[in-house]
């Protein structure tokens, strides 16, 4: 979701949400909190948004696109300062090492019931399909640009490999709900050896 996009209000609407998101669950949220922490009027909250449900999800996408765009940047600075494949091994470790973390426990759990719910919800679905795209797009053009400077090795496919770094980042998840844990490092270093051996042009 662009900010640009939305009145002053919307945004501000928006980030009363993100607020009590930290603290709530989506269906636990109501208008008259918005409303009573936000300041705002439910006639300029329904002149901007459909319902309550659009100003919800659209929070939930503003979340969801935050942290494309702060995965995004971080990406592009580490692939791009690689020169060599071996230090392009190194930045995808490093990656792979920001992005597993237990901390990130909450982001992953999030992100999975984001897509849960558009499952059925054709307007949430729209949106995150659209940051969705984008990510991936945003990847692919990343690992293009790898494989021009021959740091990966030939014949893989860009959006494959961008599809495959989102699907590790959120599929630990299902370590997160485990009673035996894999550990952060076996997990870790299994990633990094799929990362050195199928994809770094050594």
């Amino acid at each position: 979701m662009k900010q640009r996009h939305l009145h002053p209000t919307g945004i501000e609407l928006v980030k009363t949400v993100d607020q009590l998101l930290t603290s709530k669950r989506s269906d636990e949220i109501t208008t008259e909190e918005v409303l009573q922490a936000s300041g705002i009027s439910k006639g300029s909250l329904y002149h901007h948004f459909t319902d309550l449900s659009d100003l919800i999800e659209t929070t939930l996408i503003y979340r969801y696109a935050n942290w494309i765009d702060l995965s995004i940047m971080k990406m592009s600075s580490l692939l791009n300062s690689a020169k060599t494949p071996e230090q392009l091994r190194e930045s995808l470790f490093e990656i792979t090492w920001s992005t597993q973390k237990d901390s990130l426990k909450n982001m992953r759990i999030e992100r999975a019931r984001i897509f849960a719910e558009a499952q059925g919800n054709q307007r949430l679905s729209d949106k995150l399909i659209e940051e969705n795209d984008r990510m991936t797009s945003s990847i692919e053009d990343l690992v293009r640009e790898v494989i021009d400077r021959k740091l990966f090795k030939p014949g893989l496919d860009p959006r494959a490999i961008a599809v495959f770094i989102q699907a590790y980042t959120i599929g630990l998840i299902v370590n997160d709900f485990s009673k035996e844990k894999v550990s952060f490092e076996n997990w870790t270093n299994l990633i990094n050896k799929i990362i050195a051996e199928v994809f770094i042009n050594i």
